[in-house]
Order: structure tokens, then C-alpha cells, then sequence
């Protein structure tokens, strides 16, 4: 049996390190997707509550909610009656 070459060894023992190295690189990547998920998740909930805390209070902020949220909900959201929830006293059935 040929005796192997300490050049083959050495290669073989660097694609295994740089295999190491990679998954490490990728974990650590997934770590700040998830951090960056997180934080824009968190980010959304506060300007929501923000939005929300204001509404009644803000006839321009109803006016822009009233426009554009319609666009955004889901059949489910409309079945659940979260436009009649959130506008109470209006009078016509969300679009």
C-alpha cells in the first residue's frame, strides 16, 4: 500500500478546518438574522401599540389607517371583524 504524502495529509486536514469554519461562520450568520428578525419584530409591535395608543386621538392617523389597512387584511381578519373592532361606530362595513 503507497504510503500517503504528508501534502495530502495536510490538505485533507485543512478542507476539514475550513469545513469547521464554515459551519461556524453560518451559525454565527443565522444568530444575527434571528437577532435582526427579532429587533425589526419588536421594532414593529411598538409602532403598532404606538399607532394604536393614538388613533382616536389623531383624525390624520385614522384617515391614513382608514385608507390603507383595508389593503392589508387578511379574509380571516375580516371574518373575525377586526375592521368593526377597531372603528366601532363606523357605520359601513369594511371594503
Amino acid at each position: 500500500m503507497p504510503q500517503r504524502r504528508p501534502t495530502d495529509t495536510r490538505l485533507e486536514e485543512l478542507a476539514e478546518k475550513k469545513a469547521q469554519i464554515d459551519a461556524q461562520i453560518d451559525a454565527l450568520s443565522a444568530r444575527r438574522r434571528l437577532e435582526q428578525k427579532k429587533d425589526e419584530d419588536r421594532i414593529k409591535w411598538l409602532l403598532g401599540n404606538l399607532v394604536f395608543d393614538n388613533l382616536s386621538a389623531e383624525p390624520a392617523l385614522q384617515s391614513i389607517v382608514r385608507r390603507d389597512l383595508p389593503d392589508r387584511l387578511t379574509q380571516r381578519d375580516r371574518t373575525r371583524g377586526l375592521w368593526q373592532k377597531l372603528f366601532p361606530d363606523d357605520g359601513k362595513a369594511q371594503p
